[in-house]
């Protein structure tokens, strides 16, 4: 039986053909997986830790814009914490300090969030990756019990050439069988190949984004965040005291100055007006009732 023959059966052609389509359905869809978290590393690479308060807003719209994180995203910034907006804006602490941070923290781990199954499981039907080898599998005993029933069926022990139909029948099992090698073989393939495939162009750019992510935001657990949370609060309180304990002399202050913005003036006036009447009743005499005098 020639190689030609065997591959040109029915049978083959169709486990070939199933395993095919299957490899070049990998190939597409780790493909067009690879360029879009291709990009999203390059985008990432691009950042620097230092500048990172200034740009989040950069980073914020174009990882929320593009389709493969947009969605894990949104629970990522949740668990972000920004130091400036919640405790520096409240007590006046500026960029000299020296224990003023500007970095943004994670309290959880990026690889909580980017991970397998938001980066890539999600993205692709991978479920019908992972049945593409059973299914080759199936194939291969389907064709196999199939070829040998009808072979069995067209065998006709009744004929006086019984020796040629005997070695059709042998032809026919050798064919089934051969199908099964086939889609094991075929199986075999496609399981390496997927995971190498996957390895190369699928599981090391997700890596990277963690990497990357893990690089720009430090981690800040919960007991080190509630530290943090009651020593901003006692500096808090402290300033409040501080506030509290010069109320009464600024308000004095303010008051003085205010008396003396507004009342002197008016006072003067008063005073001026008196010394005015006072000369104009002298120049009148000393005659006469005062009330005349007056008026």
């Amino acid at each position: 039986m020639t190689f030609l023959k065997i591959t040109t059966e029915p049978a083959i052609i169709i486990i070939t053909a199933f395993f095919i389509f299957f490899v070049i359905n990998v190939i597409r869809n780790y493909t067009r997986l690879e360029k879009s978290l291709k990009k999203i590393v390059t985008f990432l690479q691009s950042m620097n830790k230092k500048e990172l308060s200034y740009r989040f807003n950069q980073l914020d719209e174009y990882m929320s814009g593009n389709a493969y994180t947009s969605t894990v995203w949104e629970d990522f910034k949740k668990a972000l914490v920004f130091p400036d907006k919640i405790f520096g804006a409240s007590y006046g602490v500026n960029s000299n300090n020296t224990e003023y941070k500007s970095e943004i923290y994670l309290t959880v781990d990026a690889s909580y969030f980017f991970n397998e199954e938001s980066l890539v499981y999600s993205k692709i039907n991978h479920k019908f990756i992972q049945v593409m080898p059973t299914i080759l599998t199936g194939l291969g005993p389907f064709f196999t019990f199939l070829n040998m029933a009808i072979a069995f069926t067209s065998v006709d022990f009744t004929s006086s050439n019984i020796d040629s139909s005997l070695n059709e029948l042998i032809s026919k099992i050798q064919i089934a069988a051969l199908c099964s090698v086939f889609a094991v073989g075929y199986s075999l393939v496609f399981m390496f190949f997927e995971r190498i495939l996957y390895n190369e162009k699928c599981k090391k750019y997700y890596l990277l984004i963690q990497k990357e992510l893990i690089r720009l935001f430090d981690v800040c657990t919960s007991e080190q965040f509630l530290l943090d949370l009651v020593k901003e609060s006692k500096l808090q309180n402290i300033h409040n005291e501080k506030l509290l304990s010069s109320l009464p002399e600024n308000f004095a202050n303010a008051t003085a100055k205010a008396m003396g913005e507004i009342t002197t003036p008016y006072l003067e006036n008063i005073l001026y007006s008196l010394n005015k009447l006072n000369e104009s009743i002298n120049k009148g005499g000393g005659n006469g009732d005062v009330v005349d005098k007056l008026f």
